[in-house]
């Protein structure tokens, strides 16, 4: 009896570790869907600086995308947004990498002015 015991919690605390990722059973890896969120709405353009291993692509969403190594793990990216509008892009990462840390460098208005501040600006990743 004891040997069926030992058999049910371990397949409770695998369940649980399905659960930590939202019980898809998906590993890092893979495309994601990048979106700058902006308080103040439509924007021009953005500087972005990506930082960590396994990025194995960069694809404008929508817009003008421009990239440029900057280390082994580091890739800086502009993106043109013409009109103004939402930034979005994709980032392929390699099979067990999770998406890259972003640092928002600049971003410039419709009229390709500089935001005055990068506060409330950030990049999300979603599948």
């Amino acid at each position: 009896m004891r040997i069926p015991a030992i058999f049910t919690v371990l397949a409770a605390v695998l369940a649980l570790g399905a659960c930590e990722r939202g019980g898809t059973g998906l590993g890092d890896g893979g495309e994601y869907r990048a979106v700058l969120e902006s308080p103040n709405g439509a924007e021009g353009a953005v500087a972005l600086e990506l930082t960590g291993p396994g990025v194995e692509s960069i694809e404008a969403g929508t817009g003008t995308l421009h990239t440029q190594p900057a280390s082994p793990t580091s890739t800086r990216v502009v993106l043109i947004q013409e009109p103004a509008g939402p930034i979005e892009f994709r980032v392929t990462m390699a099979a067990g990498q999770a998406p890259p840390a972003v640092r928002v460098v600049e971003v410039v208005d419709g009229s390709d002015q500089p935001r005055p501040s990068l506060d409330g600006y950030r990049v999300t990743f979603s599948r």
